[in-house]
């Protein structure tokens, strides 16, 4: 027995439950899907109103631009970040106002930075140290 064309078969029928499910997250980050031309909840997977999703984005503006102002901040710093000033800039709060006055580190006396007159090289300073503290040592 022939069906007539305008009868649809049960097989092309299929029932998707759930799919649509409605998001209730508070905080919702949105996933855009530019194959299926869908917008998802990134926390819960649920398919958000794309015009939903729109309205909301443009409410949350604020969110965004305080976004945007704490990564250029994080930006400055690590442009600014300079790991071999740490050890100067720690010596600069401690000796700001000049109420605390540094220590030599072998003799204990106290001396103000302005004392300090002459650098050397690392390596000819490391091996010196390192000699001072194997006489120490003894």
């Amino acid at each position: 027995m022939d069906l007539p064309d305008k009868i649809i078969g049960l097989d092309q029928i299929r029932i998707n439950r759930g799919l649509e499910k409605i998001c209730k997250c508070e905080k919702r980050r949105f996933m855009i899907d530019t194959k299926n031309r869908r917008i998802t909840c990134q926390s819960c997977g649920a398919v958000v109103d794309p015009y939903d999703a729109m309205y909301e984005l443009a409410m949350n503006g604020e969110r965004m631009q305080q976004q945007v102002e704490n990564l250029l901040e994080q930006r400055k710093q690590i442009i600014n970040y300079k790991p071999w000033l740490v050890v100067i800039k720690k010596l600069e709060k401690q000796y700001r106002g000049r109420k605390m006055i540094p220590n030599c580190p072998r003799c204990h006396e106290p001396f103000y930075l302005e004392e300090l007159t002459s650098w050397m090289g690392k390596p000819f300073a490391d091996a010196r140290i390192k000699k001072w503290q194997e006489n120490k040592g003894e």
